[in-house]
């Protein structure tokens, strides 16, 4: 066949994309697993998703303490021999908390699942948060605080988080150097009451045999259900706005946040549209904010706004460290650059660009097992259907210059932010 290169070849944009939906099983006590049989490499991560996180804790840091605390010992290994043990069949075993879930990944070869999988069902099942090893762990954690806490990004990430929600909310957090001595009894009564493992959750992904699903059954599958009763959490879809300065005497940077929590979930009409919008405005190398503050007026290496979606909240954000000679006018700009999506209408050319940025992202956090089971996990524990994802690059292309200021005039006004700015101005 011959070929005129002469000739650019014709770009369609991509509209649609069917995410792979994984196999669903209940393991013989009824826990659900999701598997993802995706490639011959001989490779398997297993997660194990509790649906408890730190908004679920009695006491602060609990939940992160009791997660880090389970690998240090068991009622027949030590910490030593589980890190031997899995260090040995070329494993290893991390655990994430987020506000709403805590999960333990275990990355291992498919022929070593066996193995594996008893070892981090035996830390989960039966730990016994040794006193040494706490006192060690608080110590270490502490030290870390109080070191992140002198950086002014750690500050202000701080604060912005304490202004978010009210004291009397699950997600309100206000971390201080006396939560840190956590006691065993707390430790233990967490893990009692969140994470019993015929509470979890299981995601497979990678070379997922048959033999893998019965070994996962024959390790997990006995384990006695136990019901656990977990508080519901309440949607918070607003925050009282303010502007806070903590002054640094001698500060050469100043951290600046400014954000707000947002009215809909990752369901809602304007979830998709509105990450349109942000990845115009601060989502991307080539956002606006980029484009005004970095390169333009020089004021700092990088600044970027986000979107975050918790189960029970959403929140906007932007964040940026600039020289505290041009922290006043940093966030003129950042108002500036928000009112002019107000004012303006993007061009066709600029929205675009964003979408086939968007495009890509998508495609790239899509390939490959692992990713496809992140996504199919983020869209269960969302509520969301089969759709969601295999309709978002369409729904990205419906996006119109109009939606995109009609949501800047909904949402991105000044008298509704939450500004916090540590360092000088």
């Amino acid at each position: 066949m011959n070929f005129d290169r002469t000739v650019s070849p014709k770009v369609e944009p991509i509209n649609r994309v069917d995410i792979p939906l994984p196999e669903k099983c209940q393991l013989t006590n009824g826990i659900p697993l999701f598997s993802f049989d995706l490639t011959d490499q001989d490779l398997i991560r297993v997660e194990i998703v509790f649906k408890s996180g730190s908004a679920h804790e009695h006491s602060t840091l609990g939940a992160d303490f009791t997660a880090k605390m389970l690998r240090e010992g068991t009622v027949a290994k030590s910490g030593k021999e589980i890190a031997d043990y899995i260090d040995y069949h070329g494993s290893f075993i991390e655990q994430t908390i987020s506000k709403d879930i805590t999960t333990f990944t275990l990355f291992t070869l498919t022929k070593f699942v066996h193995q594996t999988i008893e070892v981090l069902a035996e830390i989960i099942s039966s730990p016994i948060f040794p006193e040494k090893e706490l006192e060690t762990l608080k110590k270490n954690e502490l030290q870390k605080f109080q070191v992140n806490m002198q950086k002014n990004s750690v500050a202000c990430k701080h604060e912005f988080g304490k202004l978010l929600y009210p004291k009397s909310h699950p997600y309100f957090s206000n971390v201080l150097a006396n939560d840190f001595d956590v006691s065993r009894e707390q430790l233990i009564e967490h893990h009692k009451q969140f994470l019993n493992l015929s509470d979890a959750t299981i995601f497979v992904a990678g070379k997922v045999t048959k033999d893998v699903l019965k070994t996962i059954d024959s390790v997990i599958g006995k384990v006695e259900n136990r019901n656990s009763k977990k508080s519901k959490i309440k949607r918070i879809d607003e925050a009282v706005a303010t502007k806070v300065l903590l002054p640094k005497n001698g500060a050469v940077q100043s951290a600046i946040r400014i954000g707000r929590l947002l009215p809909f979930t990752m369901s809602g009409n304007d979830f998709i549209p509105f990450q349109v919008l942000n990845t115009l405005l601060g989502g991307y190398f080539s956002s606006r904010l980029m484009a005004n503050i970095r390169e333009d007026k020089g004021f700092t290496y990088g600044i970027g706004s986000g979107l975050l979606a918790n189960r029970s909240s959403t929140i906007f954000l932007i964040a940026t460290e600039v020289n505290v000679n041009s922290t006043n006018e940093t966030i003129k700009e950042i108002s500036f650059e928000m009112d002019r999506l107000k004012t303006e209408k993007v061009s066709n050319s600029e929205l675009s660009r964003v979408k086939k940025f968007m495009t890509g992202s998508f495609l790239r956090s899509s390939d490959g097992p692992f990713n496809v089971s992140d996504k199919y996990k983020s869209s269960y524990f969302h509520g969301l259907d089969n759709k969601f994802n295999s309709l978002y690059l369409s729904k990205i292309q419906d996006v119109s210059s109009e939606n995109v200021r009609d949501l800047a005039i909904k949402y991105l006004n000044d008298k509704d932010m939450i500004e916090v700015v540590v360092g000088n101005r």
